[in-house]
């Protein structure tokens, strides 16, 4: 397996500015000594940067770019907004291609409005009445990826998410039915819970789903200083990973506040587990 870390793992740093993407690479590759790194849109977006000049600059660090991850929503009934996501999807598989990253992160959606929507929450729509939709833009941003030799990585999403189950994640894979397709398994993401109050972790699901994952987004979401999280069972959940034998990359998802001092301790309980 190999390791690395999202710029979401930094989302506070990024959000308060105390933190750059340049600075991020260095941290990965100096300060946490990973094997690579995957970018957010919205981090990528903000930093104004020239992708070209970042892509020499994390491969002179010595890291892999694990994946590019977007953030879209095919939940909407509407189709000017479907149509804008699947472009939205679109440009980011072109700029995948450009960073010469293997694999793009796509959400299903939600039912309706995403989390950075103003409205989320507020407004729902039936999940039978979007998914036909979903599937189709799905389906389109596949070909798409195809065309141009990335692979698209679904992640499973809590909190309403259209596809946060073993049985979403089994019937969206048959759905769209190609081998450019995958998941980008979260480890806390088969949950019963609003964002990180966690009551039930299906554990099965990552076991009955795991040969399709392209990607693992390794999510802290209750950090401790003699253990890699306080929620999820890591003992478990390593223990699937190894008797999978999966071997691509455990991304790091970090929800502490004490970034700058949990995520170091928390990726040398990792590369313990890892044997590293």
């Amino acid at each position: 397996m190999k390791l690395g870390c999202s710029t979401w793992s930094y989302h506070h740093a990024f959000d308060q500015g105390t933190i750059d993407i340049f600075r991020f690479i260095e941290i990965c590759s100096d300060d946490l000594e990973l094997d690579g790194v995957e970018l957010l849109d919205f981090h990528l977006d903000k930093a104004e940067v020239d992708f070209r000049e970042l892509k020499n600059y994390i491969v002179r660090q010595g890291l892999s770019i694990s994946c590019i991850s977007v953030s879209n929503n095919f939940g909407y009934l509407s189709e000017e907004k479907l149509k804008d996501e699947v472009n939205k999807v679109r440009r980011w598989i072109d700029i995948t291609r450009e960073f010469g990253a293997p694999i793009i992160r796509v959400f299903a959606g939600w039912e309706g409005p995403a989390p950075w929507d103003d409205n989320f929450g507020t407004e729902r729509v039936e999940r039978a009445r979007v998914w036909p939709g979903m599937v189709r833009c799905m389906k389109e941003c596949v070909r798409y990826g195809e065309e141009r030799g990335i692979l698209l990585a679904l992640e499973n999403h809590n909190h309403r998410g259209l596809v946060h189950t073993k049985k979403d994640a089994e019937r969206i894979l048959k759905d769209v039915d190609s081998p450019w397709f995958g998941l980008n398994i979260d480890t806390a993401g088969y949950t019963d819970h609003e964002w990180y109050e966690v009551r039930e972790v299906d554990y099965s699901a990552i076991e009955s789903t795991i040969d399709e994952a392209l990607q693992i987004h390794f999510k802290i979401v209750s950090p401790a200083k003699d253990s890699i999280d306080t929620v999820l069972d890591y003992e478990r959940i390593f223990d699937i990973l190894f008797r999978s034998r999966y071997r691509g990359f455990l991304s790091l998802e970090y929800e502490g506040e004490d970034e700058f001092e949990g995520i170091p301790r928390t990726i040398s309980l990792i590369k313990e587990k890892l044997g590293r």
